[in-house]
């Protein structure tokens, strides 16, 4: 093989390991992990800024997109705001749904796991109570 192709080989080589190794961030360590968009971690409840907060405000300040109304909007009249079509409401460990109001009174030092479930996700698992709207779960640690 002549140098010049040995030469383009290993630099070659060089570069795919280089490319393929460990992330690291510019001060050296290693990069978190990806968040997920629809889930907010055990992890991530247990930092003790957000620990101390109520799950309605933990929320907020974790995932503010899970709190958007999604779906079909229409103006009524009266009746139960938190009924209306499209809006986002909560479940506790898949229970009934609420308003998410609710989540004020929840504790996040109670809760292992939220996960946000689109209006696609949330009809298949709640059927039509879910008013074709997202729904957010909390799941607690006391199940």
């Amino acid at each position: 093989m002549p140098a010049s192709l040995r030469i383009n080989v290993v630099v070659a080589a060089l570069a795919l390991a280089t490319a393929c190794g460990p992330h690291q961030t510019p001060l050296g360590e290693a990069a978190l992990p990806a968040r997920n968009p629809d889930i907010i971690s055990h992890a991530e409840l247990s930092d003790p800024a957000i620990a101390a907060m109520d799950a309605l405000t933990a929320i907020r300040q974790l995932r503010p997109s899970f709190f958007r109304d999604r779906g079909p909007q229409t103006l009524r009249s009266g009746g139960d705001p938190a009924l209306a079509p499209g809006q986002v409401r909560i479940s506790q460990d898949y229970g009934p749904l609420q308003a998410v109001g609710a989540l004020g009174s929840i504790g996040t030092r109670t809760l292992v796991e939220v996960r946000y479930l689109n209006a696609n996700d949330a009809t298949a698992r709640f059927g039509i109570n879910a008013n074709g709207g997202p729904v957010i779960v909390v799941l607690s640690s006391l199940q």
